[in-house]
């Protein structure tokens, strides 16, 4: 009987699942999740996300063996794993999705290829939906992705056949792998768990959603974030699903569909970005403002990241970062402000700033995370913008995200006595800290330097010669911060599968084409800021996470 390895990654689930939908039809499957010391302890892991990623795998496995199967556990490095998989069960080959979230995985597995090809050993890679190896403009690939996403899901296996004999480590335990927990409260887990949120949703936020996305006290975002990002649920499904509610008459229901849509594409467009340029793990996209260099202070930065910077929304922000892992009540509106005021107040490099979320975001994901933080720090999507969205941390932001301060008396119950209009810019306080910069100079600073760093390319029609390039050595940010298992970046030229972008050998077509992927849709306007407290934010255009 045909027997193949599915081997899951960042796939944890038997639904719309090409490459075990196939395995099961060919006959035997061989299901096996691989623990990657190098993922494990990459700089950017958090350990709320690993216990996550543990809860997800036990559901898998629980989802496998209602249909006859199993999940199989090994530990290791995948090159040397799978490999010896494959002669241990006699197996035809490994079936998987490409994967491209972080240069490490790329690295990895191009070294899988070479190292099966020596052996005559067989592996297939399967594109994820609303991916494409081709570089082709943006708006050629949003039609692609709501192709795909209206095609049909890939079904169920009715039965998946895992051979009897083949060993299986057990599921470890946080400290196995070499976490520590870190008292963040773990939401439930798995395909199941995800399901239930969506359809919650739907049912319960959708007249509401569109109009209090800027507001974290609504806790009016799906929570489905964590979910997606280890594939517990398909995007297709999650946008299957929201079409349902289509034929609402309520005209709110109907902002809230589209405006999550927007979301799910954005978020694998983000993917998409770096599938093409995977340096954008590493740099920021235009040259300039690396080579420029950024300032760093470690006492600054650790009162963005401990909550005592003196501007109460920025320390609600970063205690809740803390405390909850943000899937829920962390919202792009805040977590937006807070990476602003690091990147563009305090003047430091974003990477500081992503590698802090990575470390405790529970939905840490790296595309999404790190071109959000270029984003906000002014230094992505700015070829053809000449404003510079810096978001102000007093009364301004208090008014628009938390008009009641509810959140922020949440987090800093130091400051429960004070009425909402004094939260902005509190007086002096026994027990919290005086402001550590002056808002409104940094601001100044921050624009000034901006505008003469984008003078080397705004509005150019080519911008390929000013993007950075993929460094020699490929070490990941924060290595030299944190204990990590970095060995496999030592060594400079290595190969990467899927391949990156040859930037250089682009012809002019094609260097347009890349462009579009950098460039705003739509016509933003900077906003005017006014004394009134604002209405909540009804913008299309958000660029969010779920």
């Amino acid at each position: 009987m045909n027997r193949t390895i599915v081997w899951f990654r960042r796939d944890l689930r038997i639904a719309d699942h090409t490459p075990l939908y196939r395995a099961a039809l060919r006959g035997e499957v061989i299901p096996v999740f691989v623990f990657d010391r190098a993922l494990l302890h990459h700089p950017e892991t958090g350990s709320a996300r690993v216990a996550f990623m543990l809860e997800c795998l036990r559901s898998l496995d629980q989802d496998l063996r209602d249909r006859g199967g199993r999940l199989i556990l090994r530990s290791g490095d995948p090159v040397e794993v799978l490999p010896q998989l494959i002669r241990e069960t006699q197996a035809d080959g490994i079936y998987a999705h490409v994967d491209f979230e972080r240069i490490y995985g790329r690295v990895r597995d191009a070294r899988l290829n070479n190292a099966l090809a020596q052996d005559n050993l067989k592996i297939r890679w399967f594109e994820p939906v609303a991916t494409t190896p081709d570089l082709i403009p943006y708006p050629d690939y949003r039609d692609l992705w709501f192709n795909d996403m209206n095609a049909d899901m890939v079904p169920i296996p009715a039965h998946v056949r895992v051979p009897p004999d083949i060993a299986s480590n057990p599921l470890p335990t946080l400290g196995e792998v070499g976490h520590l927990a870190d008292s963040k409260p773990i939401p439930p887990a798995g395909t199941q768990a995800a399901r239930q949120l969506l359809q919650e949703f739907l049912a319960e936020k959708t007249d509401r959603y569109y109009w209090q996305l800027s507001y974290p006290s609504a806790e009016a975002t799906t929570g489905l974030s964590p979910h997606i990002k280890f594939g517990a649920i398909s995007v297709r499904e999650c946008y299957q699903m929201t079409q349902q509610i289509k034929s609402s008459p309520d005209g709110r229901v109907q902002r809230s569909r589209t405006q999550l849509i927007a979301r799910l594409r954005w978020g694998t467009g983000f993917a998409q970005r770096f599938r093409y340029l995977p340096q954008l793990e590493l740099r920021s996209l235009y040259s300039i403002f690396d080579d420029d260099g950024w300032s760093f202070d470690e006492d600054l930065y650790r009162a963005w990241q401990d909550g005592e910077t003196g501007f109460p929304i920025v320390d609600a922000a970063a205690r809740c970062l803390q405390a909850t892992g943000g899937w829920k009540e962390l919202n792009f509106r805040i977590r937006a402000l807070y990476s602003s005021f690091l990147s563009n107040l305090l003047g430091m490099d974003w990477r500081y700033g992503a590698l802090h979320f990575m470390r405790h975001l529970i939905d840490g994901d790296c595309p999404i995370d790190h071109y959000q933080w270029a984003m906000q720090s002014g230094v992505t999507h700015c070829v053809d913008k000449t404003w510079t969205r810096i978001y102000n941390p007093e009364q301004v932001a208090v008014d628009r995200c938390d008009p009641e301060g509810i959140f922020i008396k949440r987090w800093l119950p130091e400051l429960k006595n004070l009425p909402p209009e004094c939260l902005g810019s509190p007086s002096l306080l026994k027990g919290y800290p005086a402001p550590i910069l002056n808002y409104k100079q940094a601001r100044k600073q921050r624009v000034k330097q901006l505008e003469q760093q984008r003078q080397r390319f705004l509005g150019l029609e080519n911008v390929v010669p000013h993007l950075s390039r993929l460094p020699e050595t490929l070490l990941p940010f924060g290595a030299e911060r944190f204990e990590s298992e970095v060995g496999w970046a030592g060594t400079g030229g290595q190969e990467l599968f899927p391949p990156a972008i040859d930037l250089d050998a682009l012809d002019p077509e094609q260097a347009k084409g890349l462009r579009t992927w950098f460039v705003a849709h739509v016509d933003i306007q900077p906003r005017k800021t006014s004394r009134r407290k604002p209405k909540p934010d009804t913008g299309d255009r958000q660029l969010s996470l779920l």
